[in-house]
């Protein structure tokens, strides 16, 4: 669904993904027990049409396609949130400057865990380059790029395995736990997808290594859910701040406040905010074609 634009939205995706995928449009995902290569393109803008090629050939291929719509937000109709956003004097040029951005989800969950309990309490160029020796060290290769470990991959393993990559001692034991959550079946991650937003963040958090930041971050990153905000997360107080408050660090029950009007879009607006701050600030040539 458009207006989509495929190559600025695998930009931001692609620059903190590790070896996991290339800015070019590829990523190394697991499909039916295959760490699998795709490559994807942008063919036609109105309406938006994405090539997909996947190496090795996909089994199902209906629900493939169905978890890639997933994964690139495909189903996300823009409008009605541009139309209100193009109302406010402070997101009209936000909006305006990255118009067919969408969010790219990670495949599955417990991919969103490694890269959450990586970005706790660091900055992301370090957790970037802990997920790059984590997969390295674990990944499976697919092409030039690695596919994320599997749960049942990480359970086989002792925290001090995942020491040698970076984590901390506590965040290796959370992540050993929580892949042998999901691996023995007793973390239902199918059954999150009837519960409400709440709800599923109280049950998050009651697992080893969540908190509310945590919880909140895989909810609208990892699940899709874009009213979320994780609103405790530094970067978001700021860029809510620079742009919604007058340049000051709010705390973030004010960020709560901040966007409480833009439901059902808070995690979007967040989402846009720290996009239109990164490319502006960093340097890179977001233009590049894929």
């Amino acid at each position: 669904m458009g207006p989509y634009n495929f190559a600025l939205s695998w930009r931001l995706f692609s620059a903190y993904a590790a070896g996991n995928a290339s800015e070019r449009g590829s990523v190394a995902i697991w499909w039916d027990g295959k760490p699998t290569l795709l490559y994807l393109r942008q063919t036609r803008e109105e309406p938006p049409v994405i090539e997909l090629i996947a190496d090795p050939m996909p089994a199902r291929a209906r629900e493939f396609q169905s978890m890639v719509r997933k994964m690139l937000h495909a189903d996300l109709d823009l409008e009605p949130f541009y139309r209100r956003a193009r109302r406010d004097k402070a997101l009209r040029p936000v909006v305006n400057a990255l118009v067919g951005l969408k969010p790219v989800r990670p495949p599955d969950m417990f991919q969103m865990m490694v890269i959450a309990l990586s970005e706790q309490q660091v900055s992301m160029a370090a957790a970037h380059r802990v997920r790059e020796r984590f997969l390295s060290a674990f990944g499976a290769r697919a092409g030039r790029l690695f596919a994320f470990p599997r749960a049942a991959d990480i359970a086989a393993l002792e925290a001090k395995d995942l020491r040698a990559c970076g984590f901390s001692a506590r965040k290796a034991e959370y992540l050993v736990s929580l892949a042998c959550k999901i691996a023995g079946g007793e973390m239902d991650i199918a059954s999150w997808e009837g519960m409400a937003d709440g709800e599923l963040i109280d049950l998050l958090r009651g697992y080893p290594g969540i908190g509310e930041w945590t919880a909140e971050y895989l909810l609208v990153r990892g699940l899709g859910r874009l009213d979320v905000v994780p609103a405790s997360d530094l970067g978001v107080r700021r860029v809510v701040g620079r742009y919604l408050a007058g340049g000051r660090e709010p705390t973030s029950a004010e960020v709560r406040e901040l966007l409480a009007k833009w439901s059902p879009w808070r995690g979007l607006v967040a989402f846009y905010l720290l996009a239109h701050h990164r490319m502006a600030t960093d340097g890179r040539n977001w233009s590049l074609p894929t």
